[in-house]
């Protein structure tokens, strides 16, 4: 299947591969709470700060290592290795468990992800990371139960008997445009005080548009998407905090082209940003720079971010 309208891959995350489950139903799965305004977002820019070298290469089809180079004010400067393993490799078709990491070798800063599927509706992911020597290892654990019609996930961020905070949410589809869900927090700063939350989410989307929305007793989260032309996509998104009586409304956009990506936003602060991306023919190389500026302060930050992949594996080939 080709898609000449489908941008060139920015060193993000891939989208989660499409299953197949037996049965038959008229609805379409609605995803998760979490990923609920994920099309709006994902039209947002990522900017980058400083600059950052990326190097990716393929050791056989289920496992590649990685290094990075960082110099920023933001994130930790340095140098990272790491890379990816996928334990189980059937025909053409990788199987999990799949582990992701990388480590910083003078602070001995660390990232682990462990995804694994024991069975195909069934997801089991852990993320540990470990800022430096003297400070508690973060872990996030989730469980998700995916159906034809809808999801059901579990999250634990940092759960021990002193704090932690833990989200049960179920997301389903009602018709083929109309989904809703709810979020339960359960967090807690001393073993017998506990505080509760509850959210609610609804979403109406069509092929080329999405409108969705949640709502909680903290604020009001709505986002809209459309696919406007076959390479351009626009965005609004507005949120209000109760407790700050804050708003901010923000306008995106994400044009793109052969062989590159231009991402664009401004909010109601005067934040304005600016993101692009592209692939050299002649070279195995991304490059890609972002800007983002406030015209109230007439500040600005600039980044870079250069990815070389000899073995072609950011392509998606």
């Amino acid at each position: 299947m080709s898609c000449n309208s489908c941008p060139p891959f920015g060193g993000y995350k891939f989208p989660s591969c499409f299953q197949r489950y037996g049965g038959i139903s008229n609805k379409k799965n609605p995803g998760n709470v979490q990923t609920l305004h994920s099309l709006a977002h994902n039209v947002m820019p990522k900017f980058y700060d400083g600059v950052e070298l990326d190097y990716y290469h393929r050791l056989a089809p289920n496992k590649f290592i990685s290094a990075a180079w960082v110099l920023s004010h933001v994130r930790p400067a340095g140098f990272r290795f790491g890379g990816l393993y996928t334990f189980r490799v059937l025909d053409d078709f990788m199987l999990t468990p799949t582990i992701v990491g990388d480590i910083h070798p003078t602070t001995l800063a660390a990232n682990l992800n462990i995804l694994y599927y024991p069975f195909k509706p069934l997801r089991m992911e852990a993320v540990l990371q470990k800022p430096g020597e003297d400070t508690p290892v973060e872990t996030q654990y989730t469980i998700e139960w995916t159906r034809p019609s809808d999801t059901w996930t579990a999250n634990l961020y940092n759960v021990r008997n002193e704090n932690g905070r833990c989200t049960l949410s179920v997301m389903r589809s009602i018709t083929q445009h109309w989904a809703i869900g709810g979020e339960l927090l359960l967090e807690w700063n001393e073993p017998k005080k506990l505080m509760t939350d509850l959210a609610f989410a609804a979403r109406y989307s069509h092929h080329h548009y999405s409108f969705a929305a949640t709502v909680s007793r903290q604020g009001l989260d709505v986002s809209y998407w459309q696919r406007i032309h076959p390479q351009i996509q626009m965005a609004n998104l507005l949120a209000w905090n109760r407790s700050t009586r804050k708003t901010i409304a923000t306008i995106c956009y994400q044009w793109n082209f052969w062989n590159c990506a231009v991402h664009g936003m401004i909010d109601s602060d005067a934040l304005v940003g600016f993101m692009w991306t592209k692939y050299l023919s002649h070279l195995p190389l991304q490059m890609g720079f972002s800007v983002v500026m406030s015209l109230p302060t007439d500040r600005f930050a600039f980044g870079m971010r250069f990815v070389l992949d000899p073995s072609g594996l950011r392509r998606g080939d």
